[in-house]
């Protein structure tokens, strides 16, 4: 019987909601602990389900990254509702390239989407892979798998009945918009399963630095502005990116540090966005908003590092599908 590795499944758990919702800054210091207790169990169950059902099938990122993507559009279209609600919190998520009818915001649809699918998930699970020993295989027994998902389901409720409460004002996605978006959610659960691995090639593969910078501009820069131009150039992006890295990730070259070093350059973000971005709480004094942005940033710093660190000392020489197994189109 597989017995469940609880140190790489408990940092994953943790590492989700962090770069999910906290790298960014936003939220006072002193509630990290709380927000993390409250929001790993949808988080980083979400994780946990989505990189069990790629290893215990076999399969590799393209899987990973479209059920993060299925997870995306069921937390903003189902669970929290921001992306129909013309009210949430004091956002406006309807505009820009807002599509009559269905009521949705291109623009939000794609940052909530691609947020999801590189910080929730994406990152988050190249690390804690990083960290173990097994990166490629199981991390749950089944009787585990089946636990964390009714604890999934249960925190997605309580989240859905906390925000619409909180932050959604009462708002109530109309029976069009959740069937809209249940539809998109099953069709992307449906292409991860029935992924096809592609032929793998000997394409040269640039070194990790090229890749920490491409994860690093790719992601802080994939949507300059809340603008219909900027939505054009974000898909942009997102197409080059995918494409690339998609090449790179089939060739044989292809190695796990090669994968951090992506992951990397995203994490890296963490040490700008939140010195950019406004606080929740617009009360805050400029003096708290500096520390608690430094502590965010300092955060996401020692992920880096120590993430580094781990890669370096591991002096053993691994197969691509060995480590934190890379972003391999195949």
């Amino acid at each position: 019987m597989r017995t469940t590795r609880w140190a790489p499944a408990l940092a994953l758990v943790l590492l989700a909601p962090w770069f999910a919702e906290m790298a960014w800054g936003g939220f006072p210091f002193t509630d990290i602990p709380l927000v993390l207790l409250f929001l790993a169990p949808m988080y980083g169950s979400a994780a946990l389900l989505i990189r069990e059902v790629a290893r215990r099938t076999g399969r590799g990122w393209p899987t990973i990254l479209l059920l993060g993507a299925a997870f995306g559009v069921l937390q903003a279209g189902i669970v929290d509702q921001s992306l129909f609600n013309p009210a949430y919190g004091r956002f406006d998520f309807q505009h820009p390239a807002h599509v009559d009818g269905i009521d949705v915001s291109l623009y939000y649809l794609v940052a909530f989407v691609t947020g999801h699918v590189v910080a929730s998930m994406a990152a988050p699970i190249v690390v804690a892979e990083c960290w173990s020993r097994r990166a490629a295989e199981p991390w749950l027994s089944r009787r585990a798998t089946w636990v964390v998902g009714v604890v999934y389901v249960l925190a997605s409720v309580l989240n859905h009945v906390g925000v619409k409460d909180e932050e959604g004002h009462g708002f109530q996605a109309r029976p069009v918009q959740t069937l809209a978006a249940a539809g998109v959610v099953v069709a992307l659960v449906v292409a991860g399963v029935l992924w096809r691995r592609w032929p793998v090639t000997t394409t040269r593969v640039p070194p990790p630095w090229v890749l920490v910078a491409v994860g690093f501009l790719g992601y802080l820069l994939y949507l300059p502005g809340e603008t219909t131009a900027a939505l054009v150039v974000g898909v942009l992006v997102i197409v080059g990116v995918a494409t690339v890295v998609g090449t790179w990730s089939r060739s044989t070259h292809w190695r796990p540090r090669h994968a951090v070093a992506l992951a990397t350059g995203s994490i890296l973000v963490g040490l700008v966005m939140p010195f950019w971005s406004e606080p929740y709480d617009t009360s805050v004094t400029a003096d708290r908003e500096l520390v608690d942005d430094l502590v965010a940033a300092a955060v996401c710093l020692t992920i880096v590092l120590t993430t580094a660190w781990r890669l370096r000392s591991l002096r053993v020489r691994r197969s691509p599908a060995a480590g934190p197994e890379p972003v391999r189109a195949t």
